[in-house]
């Protein structure tokens, strides 16, 4: 989806004029406390896209047999670790 960069700023001016119109209906203190409570979703947004964007590339990368080997291994880890809890627990005794 590629998009030119008038539209783009076209889109992002809209944008601020529905921001200005929404911020108009709040008073002085709560327009504030609106603008803090989005800058700190901003933020906390773009830290998380930061955080797990290797994730996003790795998995956006993963071939079909990637994907089979991690389901297995999830399913089987319990069962795994049961039965080493079991074998411990019987040489304990």
């Amino acid at each position: 989806m590629n998009t030119t960069k008038f539209e783009a700023s076209q889109t992002e001016g809209h944008l601020y004029e529905e921001l200005g119109h929404v911020l108009g209906e709040f008073s002085e203190g709560e327009r504030r406390q609106v603008m803090q409570r989005m800058i700190r979703q901003l933020r906390f947004k773009h830290w998380r896209n930061e955080r797990l964007s290797w994730i996003k590339d790795s998995w956006n990368t993963a071939k079909p047999v990637k994907l089979w080997v991690c389901i297995a291994t999830g399913a089987l880890a319990p069962v795994v670790f049961f039965c080493v809890f079991i074998c411990v627990s019987l040489w304990v005794e």
